[in-house]
């Protein structure tokens, strides 16, 4: 059983965020407060965030650290008990984090915009991102080309 990792650690005479513990470096520098390590269950690590005062539970799943928030279900925890209930919060966070990966993919699928080159010297007014693209490459070309 661990107790956690100390947040800060001292290097070159000052306090710096503790590195070695990845998550709680990537929390710290993302959220800019500090987390602290209760403990762990197997390879699932628990930490509180002090600051936080509205009754939510954090996962945070895989290398990326993807967020998944979730309301604290206290009639289900008492109800059910705790191994019920972190068995539910788990196996959302997988669902949640499959269907994320799914739509990431389908994202990656789509088509790109095609742009029109012509359309900046046309009505520069409603020119988009992709039809700028398409002008440079066109620029490109014919400077290679000509």
């Amino acid at each position: 059983m661990s107790l956690g990792l100390i947040p800060t650690v001292e290097k070159n005479g000052s306090r710096k965020y503790n590195d070695n513990d990845r998550f709680s470096f990537f929390y710290n520098n993302s959220y800019n407060t500090t987390i602290y390590g209760q403990g762990n269950v197997g390879n699932i690590k628990f930490y509180t965030d002090h600051y936080i005062t509205d009754n939510v539970l954090a996962v945070y799943y895989d290398e990326n650290f993807e967020e998944f928030i979730f309301d604290f279900d206290f009639v289900m925890l008492k109800e059910k008990g705790i191994d019920f209930y972190l068995g539910h919060i788990l196996k959302e966070s997988e669902l949640k984090y499959e269907e994320k990966k799914k739509n990431d993919e389908l994202k990656k699928i789509e088509e790109k915009p095609v742009g029109n080159p012509d359309l900046i010297l046309q009505n520069p007014g409603v020119v988009s991102y992709a039809d700028i693209q398409a002008y440079m490459e066109k620029k490109r070309q014919e400077r290679y080309n000509g």
